[in-house]
């Protein structure tokens, strides 16, 4: 008992905070799939963009042609991965276009899959 006491006493909060335990990995918001993103275009109607999408992560009621997509996975509060996208709609309702750096993930992740597909 007196040696499980002592062996404590030389544990440090510095010492103990390097043992290996188990950070939760929190995932917000939409995952944006790239090859839907590779089909996003000027002219889609708000509901074929929600078909390929899904429900955007915010709707701001004062810029109603404006939908954001928001994606970030954090592991024990520091952000391992972020990506947004910004659709921007017209008076009727269609697609005029799209930032963010989601569309630029996308286009790096279906160049590369096409150059593997490709012999």
């Amino acid at each position: 008992m007196a040696a499980a006491a002592l062996g404590l006493a030389a544990c440090s909060a510095e010492r103990v905070s390097h043992f290996p335990s188990y950070k939760l990995k929190v995932v917000q918001g939409n995952e944006l799939d790239a090859q839907a993103l590779g089909h996003l275009q000027a002219g889609l109607s708000r509901e074929q963009v929600q078909m390929l999408l899904g429900t955007p992560l915010l709707r701001d009621p004062f810029h109603q042609n404006r939908w954001d997509y928001v994606f970030v996975i954090s592991r024990n509060g520091v952000v391992q991965e972020n990506k947004s996208l910004t659709l921007y709609f017209d008076e009727n309702g269609l697609l005029t276009r799209a930032e963010g750096d989601a569309m630029a993930h996308a286009a790096a992740a279906n160049a590369a899959a096409a150059s593997a597909v490709a012999p």
